[in-house]
């Protein structure tokens, strides 16, 4: 037994230093540096580029001998303004021994050393790694020949490792430049039949990406068999990210199937399809995520954000904006050319408030984005419209917005909006058409003209104990001064209607309330440029409500921005009004005019509020002075007021 382990033992050694020897001899008779120029020729003969290697090889004699190419440069295309499409400090190639031998180079492990990748496309979609038949290249016919030595020198490469690197990737058709800095990249695998394990640790865009995975075997690939599996986790800005699918191509096609994406809490499952036409590229993309929450969604990179135009107005100092000014985002849409569906089985509000069957279909091509969206359930009701997106001026993309709910909860409505009074029954509807241009919603508002219009009721309110800051809070108590004192308070509708031009909405009793007591209206300006309102507030009470004069809310105007409007005494108008009751009071009739001033009229020849803020106020306007009219006496007047009413009326009047 011991002689055979020495005989095996010096067996082994005898073979080690037969290959040692028989490497040393072809290193000896085979010098690398001869290999530049027919490896050059070689490479310029079927690229049309130039490959140059600026020093002498270096090599290392072992079992794995090591040549090193150091100072390495391969020309771009001829189009480019860039002159070398990769450079790299050095280039390392662990071969394989016994090939060698033979004059041929399996290389083991090859390594890039602080390369610089340029990759672009010209104005008409043709890459820079397109390149020329060797005919064409070489400004030669067909026949050329280059000269190569007489034996065939093979080439195969295993592991790829990229070291410290640096790719750029150009739109030639919209300028977009993406940048990467490649910390470490590898490929590697045990053999051609077995998986190639990757791994990459870099940043995208000064995104930090740090993924490892593995894909299909190298000879899957070369023989084109599909599909060829990929699988990919790690972090993708520090959050968890997972990938995993099966491509397949055939000829300018090429689809992924079974892709399973997940992103933090984000998960989505479907097919990508992709095809090559005319030097474009086509995505047919179809998505289902089971649920989603709004929260959830990442931040768009701060190098997204646009500067904001010089006629913007600026919060005050310590303010924020009430419409967000964050990114819209729509860079995604506009580099995607093709179609797509994506399905959302419950989308989940910042508010809280979950959405159902959320379903969205949208085009794309040439920064022009149509999108389709519905929901089948919404806070009670259903929600369909559709947006238009116009990208090609980036720093201000042309938007429209159409939508239409109906049968949306009035309870659940005020919920997301942070109102917290008691609410029995009231359905809302909702139309919205606009239009503006920006890059945030901000923006957008700032500059919609178009129409937007609330239409609620009827509904059993219950008593708001406290009066919140929010607009729509101050606008309701201006409206309903009996909504702190009554226990209920009977909504019979209420209409919000906003005609806007260029992000300033010009109020004139579109905005109204009526319950069982009073009828309301307001008119004046919404302002969303710098986010301010200016509202006078005009409430009628019906005949017979018991009223103090003191409570009269047509005083009353609210002013100052959307988060915190002041309510105060409108000065202008009280002092208009007093004179005029004066003068009326002087003359006799003066209750007759205060009267049609408080009474909310009857009848429907001058049409209810709400119907005025629905429709407009021009048929109001345009009524005869004969409607609704009153009494021929002060005195009977007075006797068919409220009691309180008339005396206090009395009392203004000096009676």
């Amino acid at each position: 037994m011991r002689r055979t382990v020495v005989i095996i033992l010096g067996a082994t050694a005898a073979v080690v230093a037969l290959l040692l020897i028989g490497a040393a001899i072809a290193v000896k008779t085979l010098d690398p540096n001869r290999l530049v120029a027919p490896l050059a020729a070689r490479i310029k003969a079927a690229t049309g580029r130039e490959l140059s290697v600026h020093g002498p090889i270096e090599y290392k004699l072992s079992l794995t001998p090591k040549v090193v190419l150091p100072d390495v440069a391969f020309e771009n295309a001829p189009w480019s303004k860039t002159r070398q499409m990769l450079t790299a400090k050095r280039v390392e190639a662990q071969v394989a021994l016994l090939p060698l031998l033979s004059r041929r180079f399996e290389v083991i492990d090859f390594i890039l050393v602080e390369p610089v990748i340029t990759l672009e496309t010209d104005a008409s979609g043709r890459g820079n790694w397109e390149f020329g038949t060797p005919a064409s290249a070489l400004g030669t016919s067909s026949s050329s020949t280059v000269s190569t030595p007489a034996t065939p020198t093979a080439f195969g490469i295993g592991n790829f490792e990229i070291r410290q690197g640096k790719l750029t990737y150009r739109d030639g058709a919209s300028g977009k430049l993406t940048s990467a800095s490649v910390e470490r990249m590898s490929m590697r695998a045990r053999d051609m039949s077995a998986p190639i394990a990757v791994d990459f640790r870099g940043t995208i865009d000064d995104v930090p990406v740090a993924v490892a995975g593995d894909l299909g075997p190298p000879s899957q690939w070369l023989a084109q068999r599909w599909p060829y599996p990929l699988a990919l986790k790690g972090q993708v800005n520090g959050t968890d990210a997972k990938l995993s699918t099966k491509l397949a191509k055939s000829g300018a096609v090429t689809t992924l199937d079974e892709v399973d994406i997940r992103y933090g809490k984000i998960a989505a499952s479907g097919r990508i399809r992709s095809t090559d036409e005319a030097g474009a590229t086509r995505y047919a993309i179809e998505l289902n995520v089971p649920s989603l929450a709004i929260a959830d969604l990442p931040p768009l990179p701060e190098r997204a954000t646009q500067p904001a135009p010089a006629t913007a107005p600026a919060p005050p100092a310590g303010k924020q904006w009430t419409i967000p000014d964050t990114p819209l985002p729509l860079g995604a849409l506009g580099a995607i050319q093709g179609e797509g569906t994506l399905s959302i089985g419950e989308l989940t509000l910042r508010s809280g408030q979950v959405l159902s069957h959320v379903t969205t279909q949208f085009s794309s091509r040439d920064a022009v984005v149509d999108a389709k969206f519905a929901a089948e359930a919404i806070l009670g009701g259903s929600l369909q419209g559709g947006a238009q997106i116009d990208g090609r001026r980036s720093d201000a993309p042309a938007i429209r917005v159409q939508a239409n709910a109906q049968g949306l909860d009035l309870p659940k409505l005020a919920a997301a909006a942070g109102v917290t009074r008691e609410i029995r029954g009231g359905k809302v509807r909702v139309s919205v058409d606009i239009n503006g241009h920006g890059s945030t919603p901000r923006r957008v508002a700032s500059t919609m003209s178009g129409t937007i219009a609330v239409v609620a009721g009827p509904a059993t309110l219950g008593r708001a104990a406290t009066q919140g800051e929010s607009a729509v809070s101050q606008v309701a108590g201006a409206l309903d001064p009996f909504r702190s004192v009554d226990s209920v308070t009977e909504l019979r509708c209420a209409v919000f209607r906003l005609p806007l031009a260029n992000g300033v909405a010009h109020v004139d009793r579109s905005i109204a309330i009526e319950t069982g007591k009073i009828d309301g209206s307001a008119s004046g300006t919404v302002d969303f440029r710098d986010e301010t309102l200016d509202l006078s507030v005009q409430p009628q009470v019906r005949a017979g409500v018991k009223f103090d004069v003191s409570q009269l809310a047509g005083l009353v105007r609210i002013r100052g921005r959307f988060d915190k409007p002041a309510v105060a005494i409108d000065a202008a108008q009280s002092a208009q009004l007093i004179a005029k009751l004066g003068a009326l009071g002087a003359k006799g009739g003066g209750l007759a005019e205060l009267g049609r001033a408080l009474i909310a009229p009857q009848g429907e020849s001058t049409g209810s509020a709400c119907a005025i803020a629905e429709r407009g106020s021009t048929s109001r306007a345009g009524a005869p002075a004969t409607t609704a009219q009153p009494r021929s006496t002060d005195t009977g007047l007075q006797n068919a007021l409220p009691k309180d009413i008339g005396n206090a009326l009395g009392r203004l009047l000096g009676r």
